[in-house]
Parts: structure tokens; sequence; C-alpha cells
């Protein structure tokens, strides 16, 4: 009657060895991740592209209008298909280079925002026009990332591990969050005036053979209001993209110990092209690499997107037009992305 039992408790032990094993074992995939990371780079691309040539299409009686108005006739294939393959470029960029669906909208919304806010200042569309087209560019943008790529954790706090982003109290203080965006609206609101009040309106009126009206750049101090508030998501969007991914990097410097080892050493050998790495990018914490890295991408694809989609696409807009209008923007970013490094070295951050 005994032997019985006693197999039953032999299963029993190596049931239970079982469900150890499996528990030690990682996670299952999900769906997501059982696609092939080649085939979701490509459906982001081509579902992004997808997704705009829709859109577009079945929105046309808001914008083919307006926009056909102001819009260059591109008659050769090689024209289309140039824009066709910057937008790819700017998807594909994206996703090697690891951004999740906030970041794409974040980095869209500013690459972007020089051609349509020139198109609102200057030329006077209707801000429907502008609104739905705008909306699109960034709806197809991020959408595909949404779907194809899992959040990174620095936008995703609730299911972080503790250690996996820094600084959450000041991620998730709203004070904090709008003086941070309130700094950036204002740094791009500056920046840009001064531009208005230097060097670029005659390379508006140079560069632009068909601008209807350049009176925006002569507004003087009482137009700073009407620059600050349309800003305003500019604010938001740069501190998403450069402040929230760079603080919420874990500071990861080289140790004091290591640091001590290196001076002490003599270094026989070294090459002159790492000893200038050692001592400049690699001296600085990972933190900060995150913010400029960032700053510099973003700078850029933002430079490189308006003189390609003005150039390319406004009636009348010179390549050097294009490049002194997208180069006041870059102006502006790149010194968001200096506050943002001012702010973050305080102590404690």
């Amino acid at each position: 009657m005994m032997a019985p039992r006693k197999k039953d408790v032999v299963g029993t032990s190596s049931s239970q060895k079982t469900y150890a094993e499996a528990a030690k074992e990682p996670p299952r995939k999900g769906m997501v991740e059982r696609i092939p990371s080649l085939a979701r780079f490509l459906l982001a691309i081509v579902g992004s592209l997808a997704l705009s040539s829709t859109l577009f299409t079945l929105t046309s009686s808001i914008t083919l209008g307006e926009l056909g108005r102001v819009s260059k006739h591109l008659e050769e294939w090689w024209e289309v298909g140039g824009l066709m393959a910057w937008k790819a470029v700017e998807i594909g960029l994206a996703w090697i280079l690891g951004f999740d669906g906030r970041d794409v909208l974040s980095f869209s919304f500013l690459i972007h925002l020089p051609t349509y806010a020139l198109l609102s200042s200057f030329y006077g569309l209707r801000p429907t026009t502008l609104l739905t087209s705008y909306a699109i560019v960034l709806f197809s943008n991020a959408v595909p990332f949404v779907f194809l790529r899992h959040p990174a954790l620095v936008h995703n706090l609730s299911r972080a591990p503790p250690k996996a982003v820094s600084n959450r109290s000041i991620l998730q203080d709203w004070a904090i969050t709008l003086y941070t965006a309130l700094a950036a609206t204002a740094m791009y609101t500056v920046t840009i005036y001064l531009c208005f009040e230097t060097w670029l309106p005659t390379q508006l009126v140079t560069n632009f053979e068909r601008i209807p009206s350049i009176a925006r750049v002569h507004a003087g101090p009482a137009g700073l209001p009407l620059l600050f508030i349309p800003l305003l998501p500019a604010g938001w969007a740069a501190w998403d993209f450069l402040f929230v991914s760079s603080t919420g990097t874990p500071s990861a410097g080289p140790s004091r110990d290591e640091e001590k080892g290196r001076s002490a050493a003599s270094r026989h050998g070294e090459y002159l092209a790492y000893a200038v790495y050692r001592k400049t990018w690699g001296a600085l914490s990972s933190r900060t690499r995150v913010l400029v890295s960032r700053t510099v991408i973003l700078v850029a694809v933002l430079m490189a997107n308006t003189v390609i989609q003005v150039a390319g696409t406004v009636r009348g807009a010179s390549l050097e037009g294009a490049a002194a209008w997208g180069s006041a923007w870059a102006l502006a970013t790149t010194v968001v992305g200096i506050m943002y490094g001012w702010i973050e070295a305080v102590d404690g951050l």
C-alpha cells in the first residue's frame, strides 16, 4: 500500500523542480517582440508613409486648396521621390536611435515646427489647414512606433525598476515640469525675436520671392506675447525630448578609484584621438551625454528637414532662404539644450 504513495512523492518533487525551473525562465515574448527587428523597422517606415498618404488624401478638401496656393508644383518623379525618401530617412533614423512613440511625437513636432511657423507667420494660411496638415504629420510618424516599440522606461515610470530611472520625484513634479517647459518656450521666443530684430528680415525679403508679408517680424516688443503663446507646445516638446530623457538617465560617470588609476598611470603609447575622447566626451556623465547627443541630433535633423521642406515645397523659397530660416530655429534649439544642461548641472540632480 505504501509503494504507490512513495511514487507519488517522487512525482511531486519532480513537478516542483519543474515549476522552479520555469520560474527562472525569462518571460515569454509579446506579440511585438515576436516580429523580427528588421521587419518592425520596415513596417514603421511603410506604415508611416501609408498613413500620411491616406490621411492627406482623405483631408484634401481641407488642406489641398490653400497648401496648393503656396506650394511648388512638383512635376519630376525625382522631386516627389526625394521628399518621400527623406520622410523614410526621418522615420528610419528615429527607429535606429531607439526612440519610442512619445519621443517621435516630440521629435517630429520640433523638426517640422519651422516649416509650419513660416507658413503661419508670413503666408496667411488658415489655422485649420495648418493644424490639420501638422496633425497628420505627427500622427503618421508616431503611431507606428506606438504599436511596434514599447515605451522607454523614462516614459513608463510605473513599470520601471527603482534604479532604472533617476530623479523620479523631479519628473513627476508638475511644478518643475511647468517651469522647465515654460523656460524652454521663453528661450525659443527670445531667440526668434532677436533674429526678427536683426538679420532675419533681410533674408526673408531677399530669398523668398513670393512671400506676401513680413509684417510679423516688425511687430517689436508688442509681438512677444503673440510669439510666446503659439510656442508653448514647442516648450513642452523640448522638455519631453531633451529634459525628461536626460534627467531620467541614471548617472554613471567614472569612479574616483578609476580616475586615480588613470592619472597615476603614464599611459605610454596612448593614441591622441583616444586621449582627446577620454578627456572630453569620456569625461561627461551619462546624463550629460544623453542631453548633448539628443540636442545635436535634434538640431541637425531640424536644419536638414527645414531646408528640404521649405526649399523643396514652398513656392519662391530659395535654398539660402530655407537655410537662413532653419538656422534661426536651430540656434533657438541649441539655446534650449544649453539651458537644460545648466539646470542639470545643479548639485543634487
